[in-house]
């Protein structure tokens, strides 16, 4: 079985989830086994933005955001585009934006580490973030008013809002110590950010890293936070609020947005401080120096023992014969073929864009002496 099937069930005692990967050669010796690529780096950068992550921010983001809902009808306002808010999400909400499809995966999905997300993901960098920025720029140079611009600018918002709704959820799902969900088959990803967001729109607040202090100091954070996103929801229906990050949206008509807001505001208060009420304070325990296992991201199975020397391997060392009908050879004959029929594309385009413009210029000239 591959190693990357293990995964983390947090519903269960951390020991549970405790393996190491080792590597014994022909002498009788073991080493850790751990993957040699980018994953410590990868790692490093995942920390450091789960530490950062404001979970009031997001919140803030996502009533203030969805206020583009009333927006949605063209012909009602058709000249709505992003204003500042490419550069709001792209700098002040960097890390509530960054990595959804990394911490569905580690929290949702139960993958033991970064290196094993490494090993099972398609995608290392983290495109969902740079969709949702590309898709604001893109709007904001279309012609003013057009509905390409209405559309570009308000399916970025959304899936901005999706983008932060699961990294929320994935947090809360991990916080409240839920059981993973299946790791397998090709649409696992998509299915494990639509778990995510469910999650983090049912229970936002369950997302805020304080809120592992459970008990009453975890009820005292859902009301204290709710309070200050329900006075920036208010704020956010200011028309020169709405105009810095959408342009446009403070003629939209608001009512029904700030009915179903308002509702969906309730109706999360309610679930995440029931939901609070079940977080277990962290029983205080002293460091053990003599652990048999300690963490290491860069391990398949999220561990590796502290007193055996490390055995890095190469991911590209993993042969993965994804076309098994097609030996090299016949491999190799196809992608000459294409690359020489694309090359010859391309020439013969140019070619007859020369003589397109050469007879344009020959044809006025013998005009002008006519």
């Amino acid at each position: 079985e591959h190693v990357s099937k293990n995964c983390n069930d947090r519903s269960k005692h951390h020991l549970d989830n405790q393996r190491c990967l080792l590597y014994r050669d022909e002498k009788g010796r073991l080493y850790n086994l751990l993957l040699k690529n980018e994953s410590a780096g990868l790692a490093s950068t995942w920390k450091s933005l789960l530490l950062s992550f404001s979970g009031l921010q997001a919140m803030i983001a996502i009533t203030a955001l969805a206020r583009v809902f009333s927006c949605l009808n063209p012909d009602e306002n058709s000249s709505v585009k992003p204003g500042y808010l490419s550069i709001v999400l792209g700098l002040i909400l960097y890390e509530e934006i960054s990595y959804v499809g990394l911490n569905c995966s580690m929290y949702i999905r139960g993958t033991p580490s970064i290196a094993a997300h490494t090993l099972i993901s398609n995608f290392d960098s983290d495109w969902p973030r740079k969709i949702v920025l590309i898709g604001m720029a893109l709007a904001a140079v279309q012609i003013q008013g057009s509905n390409l611009q209405h559309y570009g600018t308000v399916g970025s918002i959304l899936l901005s809002i999706l983008v932060i709704a699961a990294n929320l959820g994935s947090r809360a799902w991990k916080f409240m110590k839920w059981k993973p969900v299946d790791n397998g088959g090709l649409i696992a990803p998509l299915v494990s950010i639509f778990v995510a967001a469910t999650t983090g729109f049912i229970f936002p607040y369950m997302g805020f890293g304080k809120i592992q202090a459970g008990g009453k100091a975890a009820v005292q954070l859902v009301i204290y936070n709710s309070i200050i996103v329900a006075f920036m929801f208010v704020i956010s229906d200011f028309d020169a609020v709405q105009n810095f990050l959408v342009v446009g949206s403070e003629t939209c008509n608001q009512d029904m947005t700030n009915i179903v807001l308002g509702s969906w505001f309730t109706f999360t208060v309610i679930t995440c401080i029931f939901a609070a009420l079940k977080i277990e304070p962290p029983a205080p325990h002293p460091d053990d120096d003599d652990r048999i296992l300690v963490e290491d991201q860069t391990s398949p199975v999220g561990f590796k023992v502290p007193n055996f020397p490390d055995y890095p391997f190469d991911q590209k060392l993993l042969n993965d014969e994804r076309a098994e009908c097609c030996s090299l050879r016949t491999e190799i004959i196809i992608g000459v073929i294409l690359c020489v029929l694309f090359g010859i594309g391309v020439v013969v385009t140019g070619i007859m864009e020369v003589v397109s413009h050469a007879d344009k210029i020959v044809a006025e000239h013998m005009g002008g002496d006519v």
